[in-house]
Parts: C-alpha cells; sequence; structure tokens
C-alpha cells in the first residue's frame, strides 16, 4: 500500500478499508510483480501494490468540526432521542 497518513491508515481496519477503497481506482492504481492477462482477468504472482495517495485531482479531506460532533454525540448518548435506534 501506498498512503499519504500511514499512521492513519494502519489505525484501524475500518481506516484502512476507508483509505484503501476511496483513494484508489483498481484499473489505475493497483500493480503487481509479474502481472498478467488471462481470459479478461488482471492477475499477478508477485506482491501487490495499491497507490491509495491523494490525487491531486481528488478533493480535499473533510474534517469533521468538533461542536457538530459534540451535538451529534450528545443526541446519541444514553438516554438520548436517537439512542434508541443505535
Amino acid at each position: 500500500m501506498l498512503v499519504d497518513d500511514s499512521d492513519f491508515t494502519a489505525a484501524s481496519l475500518e481506516n484502512f478499508l476507508w483509505v484503501t477503497f476511496t483513494r484508489s481506482d483498481p484499473a489505475l492504481d493497483t500493480h503487481g510483480i509479474a502481472s498478467f492477462i488471462r481470459e479478461k482477468h488482471w492477475g499477478c504472482r508477485g506482491p501487490l501494490v495499491i497507490d491509495a495517495r491523494l490525487k491531486p485531482h481528488y478533493p480535499d479531506p473533510l474534517e469533521p468540526d468538533p461542536k457538530t460532533v459534540q451535538k451529534i454525540d450528545a443526541l446519541a448518548a444514553r438516554g438520548g432521542p436517537l439512542a434508541h435506534y443505535l
């Protein structure tokens, strides 16, 4: 994996999956040693490399607003109006 922020990516499985599948295009960003195409299917015999770096044409990552996060957490807290849905 080629990533911009390895600490974030390695922090959890959720982060790894998010970065892998939102920052890469399988047709363009997947590379492998001894790659081949057999019956219209791509494969490789060696290690697989996925380029999951932010590309120049991607928008900037969204950062959560701390006040909004606090409000949502309060709504979802035990006894809050959304608690029985979670």
